[in-house]
């Protein structure tokens, strides 16, 4: 259901920013777990704790680069596409399990890909920064991008020192570029520090855009002291931020009111210049429990009449958590006529299903959702989900597919192309072997078998390594699939 509570936000500004930022201490339990692993051990309504953001596989790689590859239209490689067919790119060097991390992928208007990910901040320090990259529409470095005074193909944030979650990302039509995510900072309560959310603006060249924010960044601290005698701070965090028609950002996430316990699925809106609107939701807020267990948001999109359609996944109770969609009119009520009270939950026969992926149709007509099924002592399948968008939860389709009979495999990321053919990224595990995956579908929920083998392309970036899958995909205008995701360093 649906909950009221009470919040307040915030932008730090100037010096305070500095101030604030540096003082930060340990992440604790409100920092996020790593994604998911591949091998399925972790459940995805799990604790708080942890602090590394990175891997995907959960092996314990030293170090990790981020591999670009290209399809052609038909699933074959494209070995135009960097050099022979893929590019390497390294954020930074790992150390003591932090790596390189890709969360997203997306194209411009010119086709040339950008990249949203974190890596592990330069020189002695532990912590991670937020790592925006531009390549070229073939795979090229774009050395005309970035936040240094010499650009170099990388916009790079540093929250003076602070662990920095990012996360999904999106290209404004006007090419500007919005990030999302996360830190934990102090509250001034004792030793309390609680994760916040983090909204960061970039121009078109890579360079903060001083109009949204403070040198392009905003922090916010939704849910702060409840009263007097709690003075203790709640947390959230942004997974994903979209853009409705009036240039107000979106966001979806997770995180509760109160210092500890279970979180809810939680969205705020802010306006064009980053400021908190409190006519969103119920006093500015949206905030889902369903049973009062850990409901999360992790990813969005805003559909072409500015409702805004959410993906994640909701526990019914223990062992129980299922894939969830939420659609929102679009001032953040419930959006009855989708569900009675908004949202749906799905379960295909595990303990555990979750969405992270989502996208919409050029026309609109369309949305898709993919994650993955885990759990019950079974292999993890990706799951796909097929939104009608103008129609109700009832006539979504909804199925498990399978990439793998014998082994792991799981869905990270979704794309339409022009003629509304969805493409699904992720990996698929061969004699221990992570691969990178694409498989196409059809709006009826079938694999289109003139795409690669039977519907499915497969590419093995990095042989014999855990570490490898497609975390992000976008289609050029051409119809060339991009995928990115992290691979073990060679």
């Amino acid at each position: 259901m649906l909950k009221t509570v009470k919040h307040r936000s915030f932008l730090v500004r100037g010096a305070a920013l500095a101030l604030t930022l540096a003082c930060m201490t340990g992440c604790g339990d409100d920092d996020e777990p790593t994604p998911t692993p591949d091998a399925g051990t972790n459940t995805d309504a799990g604790t708080d704790a942890g602090t590394n953001p990175t891997p995907d596989a959960g092996t314990g790689a030293l170090d990790s680069d981020i591999a670009v590859v290209r399809f052609n239209e038909d699933g074959t490689h494209d070995t135009t596409f960097g050099a022979g067919g893929v590019t390497h790119v390294d954020f930074g060097t790992g150390r003591d399990g932090t790596r390189d991390s890709l969360w997203d992928v997306r194209v411009d208007g010119t086709d040339r890909i950008v990249l949203f990910g974190n890596k592990r901040a330069d020189g002695t320090r532990s912590d991670t920064d937020r790592v925006v990259a531009r390549l070229t529409a073939t795979g090229a470095l774009d050395t005309t991008f970035g936040s240094t005074e010499t650009p170099n193909g990388f916009s790079v944030l540093n929250l003076s020192n602070l662990n920095d979650g990012m996360r999904y990302g999106f290209i404004q039509p006007d090419g500007k570029i919005m990030t999302s995510g996360y830190t934990s900072m102090p509250t001034g309560v004792g030793a309390q520090a609680a994760n916040r959310i983090v909204l960061q603006r970039l121009n078109d060249n890579g360079t903060a855009d001083d109009a949204f924010g403070w040198k392009g960044v905003v922090t916010s601290a939704p849910f702060q002291a409840q009263s007097e005698t709690n003075p203790e701070w709640g947390m959230a965090e942004a997974y994903a931020v979209g853009m409705q028609s009036n240039g107000s950002y979106v966001t979806t996430g997770y995180g509760r009111s109160a210092s500890s316990g279970a979180v809810d699925l939680v969205s705020f809106r802010y306006t064009a210049t980053g400021a908190l609107d409190p006519t969103w939701g119920v006093g500015g807020a949206v905030v889902l429990d369903l049973v009062g267990d850990n409901d999360r948001g992790r990813n969005l999109v805003v559909l072409n009449d500015d409702r805004v359609l959410h993906v994640g996944s909701g526990s019914l109770g223990a062992q129980n958590n299922q894939a969830l969609l939420l659609v929102q009119t679009p001032d953040g009520q419930p959006d009855t006529a989708f569900a009675p009270e908004g949202y749906k939950t799905f379960s295909l026969d595990r303990p555990e299903q979750a969405f992270f992926g989502v996208a919409r149709s050029a026309d609109g007509n369309w949305a898709a959702a993919v994650g993955y099924r885990a759990g019950g002592n079974q292999n993890d399948d990706g799951i796909l989900a097929i939104i009608p968008t103008s129609g109700s939860a009832e006539e979504v389709i909804i199925k498990a597919t399978p990439i793998s009979t014998s082994e792991n495999d799981r869905f990270w990321s979704v794309a339409f192309d022009s003629t509304n053919r969805i493409y699904a990224a992720g990996f698929v595990t061969e004699g221990g072997d992570n691969q990178m995956v694409v498989a196409r579908f059809t709006t009826e929920g079938n694999l289109d078998t003139t795409f690669g083998t039977g519907g499915i392309a497969k590419l093995n970036v990095a042989t014999a390594g855990t570490e490898e899958a497609a975390r992000g995909i976008a289609i050029q205008s051409d119809g060339k699939i991009v995928i990115g995701g992290p691979i073990e360093k060679r």
